[in-house]
C-alpha cells in the first residue's frame, strides 16, 4: 500500500488477544493465541512510520517508529522484558511516513503531546540544563549552568553543551576537566581565592592563578565541548528536506533547527501534515542534525526559492 496524501493510518483492533492474555489461558489455548497475532501483525505496513499501542478505554500505552513497522512490532511481542506492556495492548495503530526523518520527528512530536505511559524517558517534560560559554576577568573560557524550558541558540551567550540533569552537567565538567586538564575553579566547580586543590596536585595548570596563558586554556576548552555543543545551521536560511517514493511523499520545511511544517504531496498537490512548535527543539535538534550533517543525505536538501516558500507558508496559514 503506497504513500497517501494523508497520514496513511493503520489500526489493528487487539480486544480479542487482550482478553486471551488477561484470562488464565490453559496451554490449550495458547496456539489460537500464536495464531491470532500473528494474523493482527501480518495487517500492519512493514515499511516506516509510527505505530501505537492502547490499552483498555483507548490508554495510550506507547508509541514508537521503525523503518520496518511490523518487524519491530513482532520484536516487542517477542521480548520477555516487555511481556508486561503487551499483556495490556487492546489495539494497534499505524502511521506510515514516507521515510525514516519523517517517523523520527512524528514519533518525537507524539511521544511529548499524548505522553504515553510506557515512553518513561520521554514523556516527562523536564527543564534542561545548558551550559552557556563565559569569559572570566582574566580572559579564560568558562560556563555558567541555567535551567531553561525553552531554548534560543540564536540569543544569549554560546550553548557549549545541553543536560538533561545538573549532576549530569556537573559529572561532564568534572571529567573534561581530568581529560583535558581544565580548572575545577574556572569552571565553577570548586570555590576558591587562590589556587584550586588540583593545581596542589600537579593536575591543574594554573588558570585559577592566572599562571596558565589564556590561548592554550582555551584552546583545550573548546576542544573539551566540541562533540557536546549545538552545531551552527549550516545554511544562510530556510531548507526543504524531501522524502518521497516517486511522485508521492513529506517535505520539511527547517530553519535553524527548528521544523516549522512538513507537508505530504502527491504529484502537485500539498497539504498540511505537522505543525510545527516554531522553536528549538532539542530532540528535534539531534534528529535533524544527525540527518543533515550526514553527507548521505545533502541531496535530499535544498533551498527553497521565495516563490515555493510563500506558496508553502500561504498553504499552511489556511
Amino acid at each position: 500500500m503506497g504513500w497517501k496524501n494523508s497520514i496513511n493510518l493503520r489500526i489493528i483492533d487487539l480486544e480479542c488477544y487482550g482478553n486471551i492474555l488477561h484470562s488464565r489461558a490453559s496451554v490449550a489455548t495458547l496456539p489460537p493465541m500464536k495464531r491470532q497475532l500473528r494474523t493482527l501483525l501480518a495487517d500492519l505496513p512493514n515499511g516506516p512510520g509510527v505505530y501505537l499501542f492502547y490499552g483498555t478505554s483507548d490508554y495510550l500505552l506507547y508509541v514508537g517508529k521503525s523503518k520496518t513497522i511490523r518487524t519491530r512490532v513482532r520484536s516487542h511481542f517477542a521480548s520477555p522484558d516487555e511481556r508486561v506492556m503487551c499483556r495490556q495492548v487492546v489495539r494497534m495503530e499505524a502511521r506510515e511516513t514516507a521515510g525514516e526523518l519523517g517517523a523520527l520527528l512524528l514519533e518525537s512530536q507524539l511521544i511529548k503531546e499524548l505522553r504515553p505511559q510506557y515512553n518513561v524517558m520521554s514523556r516527562h517534560k523536564r527543564r534542561l540544563i545548558i551550559a552557556r560559554r563565559i569569559t572570566t576577568d582574566k580572559g579564560y573560557a568558562s560556563v555558567v549552568l541555567e535551567a531553561v524550558d525553552t531554548i534560543d541558540p540564536r540569543k544569549g551567550g554560546p550553548i557549549m553543551a545541553i543536560f538533561k540533569t545538573r549532576t549530569q552537567a556537573k559529572d561532564f565538567l568534572a571529567t573534561s576537566a581530568r581529560e583535558y586538564g581544565l580548572c575545577p575553579a574556572v569552571l565553577g566547580l570548586e570555590r576558591t581565592t587562590r589556587f584550586c586543590f588540583w593545581y596542589h596536585l600537579k593536575q591543574c595548570g594554573g588558570a585559577c592563578g592566572g599562571l596558565e596563558t589564556v590561548e592554550d586554556y582555551n584552546a583545550r576548552f573548546e576542544e573539551a565541548f566540541e562533540r557536546r555543543r549545538i552545531k551552527a545551521w549550516p545554511f544562510p536560511g530556510t531548507i526543504l528536506i524531501e522524502e518521497s517514493t516517486g511522485a508521492e511523499g513529506e517535505i520539511f520545511l527547517i530553519d535553524h533547527w527548528c521544523l516549522l511544517y512538513s507537508f505530504v504531496f502527491s504529484h502537485t498537490n500539498y497539504k498540511l501534515h505537522v505543525r510545527g512548535a516554531h522553536r528549538f527543539d532539542y530532540d528535534s535538534y539531534r534528529i535533524l542534525a544527525g540527518y543533515v550533517l550526514d553527507e548521505e543525505n545533502r541531496r535530499k536538501i535544498r533551498q527553497p526559492n521565495q516563490e515555493e516558500l510563500n506558496m508553502l507558508l500561504r498553504l499552511a496559514a489556511a
